[in-house]
């Protein structure tokens, strides 16, 4: 069987994390690599023109196209799946990933998508092709929903995969041309690994505990290290990009250990910086975590301190953190020279003393690399439950292009549209890198590289991130879907 996996592209719509960050789609890579018998193609359209689409269907004829998306690109993926059956009507199309389980509905009211995997593909995919090349039946494989005439039927589910070890390892060959196009940050080229599965905490924005059932899986050290090994060459940064990756301390120190005594054998991932997201609490019952992890390569931690106020950690998000935990970690983190990759959700309601006084929080810190984000509810989160509880608004009603995380959704924002964004836009132009002697610590702490940010494409990067600090970026997204702003 010839497969297209096709990565969406929203770039047109939303300014969104396309400009923090762009890495593999990593889900597309362990679905290839769970085909092993079977030929595929993975098409990442942010970073093709979109007449690539078109000329992969007629140059690779694919048999099946698969499909991934996070829902504020659903309606970008939903486009794919049209125009390939506009080009091969006969051909089936799968869409798998967060959005097709967390919002199966909002899927299959699309008539061109014929089977949607539900939670992880990597066990399911294999038996669905098998199926589709044997014409069917599909009713034993669990986890997926189809069309049989008018119905839908929705398979029982499958259980987690209990070992990750036994995952596949991810093809990064197929994504070997897209390679120095992806990007983390200021920080330059990234590999990715994923060392772990889920989280333990429960926070009421997060899709991710929901997906994975509040189960923590993880890897051996040793399959840790397998994957790093099998990194593609010419990164600059290795990143773990678990949602929780010091939920195991001991685990977390032995996979420093491991990469220490590669580094000392002089080993290829030598020189490599790295990259993980940990929670302040992690950070302020075990310090000494940051400080063995610096000693390896350690350069940036990913810090979800989400908010100044006690409120809205305990009752809005239920972060069970503090910013107590946030400003000991802080400390712990400028000690050891590992830089803060501060994240802030934006709370509609906020008035503009709420931007000062964050605004006057990450200026005194000295946070150098900083993500704020508009309050955002996801399909199937606990926070679109209490909105659809308390308010009867579904999260259905909402437009998709507007749930990457940068717009504001609901509840609408106390302050004029085009202000919020100014303030939101002010946060990104006179914080962080902004500074001039907090891009120099960068630079000379090795976080940065001068020479990456004057290649192509540290330019783009660069570019793209100004388009932060500019209402008009925000505003886009609302104007296109015909609002008046």
């Amino acid at each position: 069987m010839k497969i297209l996996l096709v990565n969406p592209d929203i770039s047109g719509v939303s300014v969104g994390f396309s400009s923090l960050a762009r890495v593999a789609p990593m889900g597309l890579l362990m679905v290839a690599g769970s085909v092993p018998d079977h030929e595929c193609q993975i098409l990442d359209m942010r970073l093709e023109e979109s007449s690539a689409f078109d000329e992969a269907l007629r140059g690779f004829r694919p048999d099946v196209i698969g499909l991934t998306a996070y829902s504020a690109e659903a309606e970008a993926a939903k486009a794919l799946a049209q125009r390939a059956k506009q080009v091969l009507p006969h051909v089936p199309i799968v869409w798998g990933g967060y959005h097709a389980t967390m919002a199966l509905d909002d899927v299959l009211d699309e008539p061109c998508v014929d089977f949607t995997v539900q939670g992880e593909g990597e066990a399911t995919f294999p038996e669905l092709i098998e199926a589709i090349a044997c014409g069917g039946p599909y009713d034993g494989i669990a986890g997926i929903a189809f069309r049989r005439g008018a119905d839908t039927v929705l398979t029982p589910p499958r259980p987690q995969i209990a070992d990750l070890d036994t995952l596949p390892f991810p093809s990064w060959d197929l994504v070997a041309r897209y390679q120095p196009y992806y990007y983390l940050g200021v920080m330059g080229t990234v590999g990715c690994v994923e060392s772990s599965r889920g989280c333990p905490h429960n926070c009421s924005f997060c899709s991710v505990w929901v997906f994975n059932q509040r189960r923590y899986r993880k890897k051996s050290p040793g399959r840790v290290m397998a994957e790093l090994e099998r990194l593609p060459d010419g990164i600059q940064i290795a990143a773990f990009v678990d949602d929780e990756f010091w939920v195991d301390a001991g685990r977390a120190l032995e996979i420093a250990a491991l990469i220490d005594e590669r580094n000392r054998a002089g080993w290829r991932g030598s020189g490599w910086n790295y990259w993980a997201q940990v929670r302040s609490d992690d950070i302020a019952r075990r310090p000494d975590l940051v400080e063995r992890w610096a000693k390896v390569g350690l350069k940036v931690l990913l810090v979800g301190i989400e908010s100044l106020k006690k409120g809205e950690l305990r009752s809005l998000h239920n972060k069970r953190t503090t910013v107590s935990h946030a400003v000991q970690a802080l400390a712990t983190m400028r000690k050891h020279a590992v830089e803060p990759w501060g994240c802030f959700i934006i709370n509609p309601e906020w008035t503009k003393k709420d931007f000062d006084d964050l605004r006057e929080f990450v200026i005194q810190q000295r946070m150098a690399l900083l993500q704020y984000t508009v309050l955002t509810v996801l399909p199937g989160t606990v926070l679109a439950a209490q909105l659809q509880q308390r308010k009867g608004i579904k999260v259905s009603d909402i437009p998709h292009s507007l749930l990457d995380f940068l717009h504001a959704t609901y509840p609408p924002p106390r302050l004029p549209l085009p202000e919020f964004y100014e303030q939101m836009a002010r946060l990104y132009r006179e914080t962080g890198l902004a500074i001039p002697s907090i891009y120099r610590r960068l630079v000379r702490n090795g976080v940065i590289s001068r020479e990456w940010l004057k290649s192509e494409i540290g330019r783009q990067v660069v570019m793209l991130f100004g388009q932060l600090s500019k209402p008009s970026a925000y505003l886009k997204a609302h104007r296109l879907l015909g609002e008046q702003v």
